[in-house]
């Protein structure tokens, strides 16, 4: 198992420059957020739980939720992580957030959304505000491209990471229950491929509740954003009652124009 997920995170790597930056960027950024390390994280199209792992690295006590539609991945989180919750979900509907639970100091979903359609999209962004508690951080890392990409194109091997790695896997015997399932789950449930720049990404998020929109780092057409979800006026009252240190808000890290910091998952898998 430690072997097919050491490989994911090659492929991952491949289609996703910088991602232990931005992972750490993003990182940084929730624990100045809480002014402390979070203690409950939901990865959302968490996979095979590589970030899962890479969180507790950093955060060794935090309750981490892994949240995706793969069964063949979910057990690979299952069985190097046993104290990590798992949960298996579709981002294709709302039904997803009974299974999240909750409230989460930070949720995180990389190279996930642009599984969704657009307007799916959207109505995630005001789910996933369901389930952080007030004051609480989404952080969300894919393709954001504001231009037409200027970036050197991936070199062409003649092999599709992706699909060698889902083809090496299915040569494993003790694999084949789990694909057999996997092929039941993803039936019918195809990629959208949705890339929208961070202006989009900025004013969808404000409109679905968060605020303090911030974009940590940067790098060629992948973005993390950092979005700040919004106390209502009846959670601010009660918290002036009875838990004035609550409404403290550290401010979030800023990035630098060289994407450094400053002062798995939805619906079917296509590449990433």
């Amino acid at each position: 198992m430690a072997r097919w997920r050491r490989d994911w995170e090659s492929v991952m790597r491949h289609y996703q420059p910088g991602r232990d930056e931005l992972l750490a960027a993003g990182l940084a950024a929730a624990e100045k957020a809480h002014g402390r390390r979070p203690e409950r994280v939901l990865d959302v199209g968490g996979g095979p739980g590589t970030t899962a792992e890479a969180v507790l690295r950093r955060w060794p006590d935090a309750h981490i939720t892994v949240l995706d539609v793969d069964p063949v991945l979910l057990a690979l989180t299952a069985t190097v992580l046993p104290h990590v919750r798992t949960v298996r979900a579709d981002l294709g509907t709302a039904q997803w957030l009974a299974p999240a639970g909750g409230p989460y100091d930070v949720v995180l979903a990389l190279m996930t959304v642009h599984y969704l359609p657009e307007d799916r999209v959207r109505d995630w962004y005001a789910e996933a505000r369901q389930l952080l508690r007030p004051g609480g951080l989404l952080l969300v890392g894919d393709v954001m491209r504001d231009a037409p990409s200027t970036a050197p194109p991936l070199a062409d091997t003649g092999v599709d990471p992706w699909t060698a790695w889902w083809t090496m896997l299915a040569g494993e015997p003790a694999m084949a229950p789990l694909l057999r399932e996997r092929a039941t789950a993803l039936a019918g449930l195809v990629c959208a491929e949705f890339a929208a720049p961070v202006d989009w990404h900025r004013e969808t998020a404000w409109r679905a509740g968060f605020s303090d929109v911030t974009v940590l780092h940067r790098r060629a057409d992948h973005a993390l954003m950092a979005f700040r979800r919004r106390w209502t006026a009846d959670e601010r009252q009660r918290a002036r009652r009875g838990h004035r240190h609550l409404l403290r808000r550290p401010s979030l890290p800023r990035t630098t124009p060289s994407g450094r910091v400053g002062g798995s998952g939805g619906l079917r898998r296509c590449r990433p």
